[in-house]
């Protein structure tokens, strides 16, 4: 009897035992299938958010490739038209306090023109007219008709001029290497660039719009690396471009024959060099170390040899020559979407920062300065769905620049001048609103310019010498102390 009791006590014992080891092995299995289950729910979301971000950048991709495409099937030259009427109420006050304003009607045409005869090769090309409402009561020659502005200034003539052309190769493999690459050369898509093109409610063209934004004739090779480097959107462009030509033009000037006292053309050296000038060239390179379709980083680096100024001979004359060089660069980051999913309005936002700077190297004097001058810029910005009106986006902007500030941002599209080139202080608040998807749409903009230092506008002689405006006053000058602009138009694309 014994025996039996104590059996059934070890047996009792031994099933407690047994049955807390099973209960521990059970409590640890979960364990880990819960801590697996979380992991796998932790790459689940991650892939969820790789696959979105890839999923918007092929839907942007294949919107390019669409466009080619449409191109391409058909074996015909495609035109498009932008047709934009704007009003601008335009206000100065001068350093001394005397104030001038004028409201200015204006029409502006781009006939646009594009043709892929296959799926690695297309052409672009726009022609523009841009004219203010009427005839100029006194029509002056003058800077206006820059080939580096040509475009973008309002004239009183009905002049078309060439903007862009261009043709563009591209290919998936850059010598047998997994680098999509593109090339281009002609009249190359060099204004309204990054950051500008959101006030302008367009697509982005070539450059960074904080320190580039004027005509060039010249080159461009892209090549996109993410494959190569797994990095997202990371991309290497190199830019060349030509402002100014040394060569004389036909007829340039002709030899006098004295023995018939008349002009011979037979001697006249056609598109030889000019004495004292020399081409005026420009070298870029712009890096974006990532791009993810939301947010992105954008970087430039230029050197421009042969700049243009107008420097003082004496007596308050002054003579057309070039200076001396310039370098230059810039950082942008862009948020395309605040946070994620927050709510629909900040995915909408747009948001973006960039830093540039400027730097002289004189060959005599520019900018009034025998040594090498350092010019800074910041530009901030950002524009939302507009929560009132539907199919509308409210814009803000802001940018200052440095005493010695010097952009090549001569083709903006703003009348009272670049803001991007303010030596002083900048603000911008603007309203784009589709009446007709994209057909037809509208804008109201309001540009204020207070400028610290003048010479913003200026070239790179002792024109653009920065002075405060009491120190302009005191040298009998009488600059521009603020500039306002209020523009509004209604703008037609097809």
């Amino acid at each position: 009897m014994k025996k039996i009791i104590t059996l059934s006590i070890v047996a009792i014992f031994a099933t407690g035992v047994y049955a807390d080891t099973d209960r521990k092995e059970q409590n640890s299995a979960q364990m880990q299938i819960d801590a697996l289950q979380a992991q796998i729910e932790k790459m689940q979301k991650t892939q969820d958010e790789k696959i979105a971000k890839l999923e918007k950048k092929t839907k942007r991709n294949t919107k390019k490739i669409s466009a080619v495409n449409k191109l391409a099937n058909n074996d015909n030259l495609k035109f498009n038209a932008d047709f934009r009427t704007a009003y601008d109420s335009i206000s100065y006050k001068s350093a001394n306090g005397d104030t001038s304003s004028n409201g200015v009607f204006s029409n502006r045409l781009w006939l646009k023109m594009a043709y892929a005869p296959t799926s690695n090769l297309a052409f672009y090309s726009t022609l523009s007219y841009y004219k203010v409402y009427g005839q100029a009561i006194s029509p002056k020659q003058g800077f206006n008709q820059y080939d580096w502005v040509v475009n973008e200034t309002a004239n009183d003539s009905n002049n078309i001029r060439l903007k862009e052309a261009y043709w563009l190769y591209k290919n998936d493999t850059f010598f047998g290497m997994d680098i999509p690459w593109t090339a281009s050369i002609g009249r190359r898509p060099s204004t309204d660039g990054l950051l500008v093109n959101y006030r302008e409610d367009q697509k982005a063209k070539s450059a960074i719009g904080h320190n580039i934004n004027m005509e060039f004739d010249g080159a461009s090779f892209s090549y996109s690396l993410e494959n190569l480097t797994d990095v997202t959107g990371m991309s290497l462009k190199f830019c060349f471009g030509r402002g100014m030509t040394n060569a004389a033009s036909r007829y340039y000037g002709v030899d006098y024959n004295a023995s018939s006292n008349s002009y011979s053309f037979n001697g006249t050296l056609d598109y030889t060099k000019i004495d004292g000038f020399k081409n005026t060239d420009l070298v870029g390179v712009l890096f974006n170390p990532y791009d993810d379709g939301q947010y992105s980083v954008h970087t430039v680096w230029f050197r421009s040899y042969n700049m243009p100024g107008m420097v003082n001979i004496g007596a308050n004359q002054y003579e057309f020559k070039q200076t001396g060089d310039e370098s230059g660069g810039a950082l942008s980051f862009i948020a395309d979407g605040v946070g994620d999913g927050i709510n629909d309005m900040l995915d909408e936002t747009i948001v973006f920062a960039s830093f540039a700077y400027s730097k002289t190297h004189p060959k005599d004097s520019m900018l009034g300065s025998r040594d090498s001058e350092i010019g800074k810029s910041v530009y901030v910005g950002a524009n939302w769905p507009c929560q009132l009106i539907d199919d509308a986006r409210i814009g803000i902007e802001y940018n200052k620049g440095s005493q010695y500030w010097r952009s090549f941002t001569y083709g903006e599209d703003t009348l009272v001048g670049s803001k991007l080139a303010a030596r002083g202080d900048a603000y911008e608040v603007w309203f784009n609103k589709d009446l007709i998807g994209k057909k037809l749409t509208a804008q109201v903009r309001y540009t204020y310019i207070d400028y610290k230092y003048t010479g913003s506008n200026g070239f790179f002689g002792d024109a653009g010498t920065p002075m405060t405006m009491s120190q302009a006053l005191a040298n009998g000058m009488n600059p521009v102390d603020q500039a306002q602009d209020l523009r509004a138009y209604l703008r037609y694309r097809y």
